[in-house]
């Protein structure tokens, strides 16, 4: 009776430890351990996959971002439709690091031909950084806007001026060239045709686009 009742009690155990196994069993089949999670970039609210992340950011931090002439085409994959599709901006962009904004000149796009040390310490640097981000957004920056938005009412009044000059002048086109019989209207003219071209330089350089960089 005692062995009867020793086999009773091995049977138990064993089959309480194997239901205990089976209840917390991992399929190996149905993971992959040697997947790594593709970076991502949130555009305007929505987190796309960009496989090209690094090298974009390293590109966009070593350039002179503030100029108009920039171009950035962003290839980007949505996650549930696996849509691929390529987001492109042109003119300036605003840049901040964990709600710094970066200056026009700074230590990732700064360089010098005498100083090779500093060179290569901007490129650590700027490997370090790359190595600790965490988040990337791109925004619209309602800075930019609200500042295109005046400078375009700015240019709307001087292109008026120009225009109410000239119907109070006598004048003459010859090759694209106004030519102001009236001295004193001529310098007048010039006057706002040199301010509306600074209005539309400052339009021109005002970012649109911010780029949200957060290591936390």
């Amino acid at each position: 009776m005692k062995y009867f009742f020793a086999i009773a009690l091995l049977i138990l155990i064993s089959s309480a430890t194997l239901n205990g196994q089976e209840g917390s069993k991992i399929d190996l089949n149905n993971v992959n351990v040697g997947t790594k999670r593709l970076p991502t970039i949130f555009l305007f609210g929505q987190e796309y996959t960009s496989r090209d992340r690094n090298e974009l950011l390293r590109g966009l931090l070593k350039s002179q971002f503030f100029k108009e002439d920039l171009k950035i085409i962003i290839n980007l994959e949505e996650f549930t439709s696996k849509r691929i599709f390529s987001f492109i901006h042109e003119g300036p962009v605003e840049i901040s690091v964990d709600g710094k904004k970066l200056k026009n000149q700074n230590y990732y796009n700064s360089s010098s031909s005498n100083l090779q040390t500093y060179q290569v310490r901007d490129n650590s640097r700027l490997v370090r950084l790359l190595i600790r981000i965490k988040n990337v957004r791109i925004d619209s920056s309602l800075t930019g806007i609200l500042i295109r938005k005046s400078l375009s009412k700015e240019i709307k009044i001087t292109e008026n001026k120009i225009q109410e000059i000239l119907n109070k002048s006598d004048f003459e086109i010859d090759n694209d060239t106004i030519i102001v019989r009236s001295k004193k209207k001529e310098r007048e003219l010039n006057k706002f045709y040199r301010l509306k071209f600074r209005q539309e330089i400052k339009y021109d350089q005002a970012s649109v686009i911010e780029f949200k960089i957060f290591t936390y």
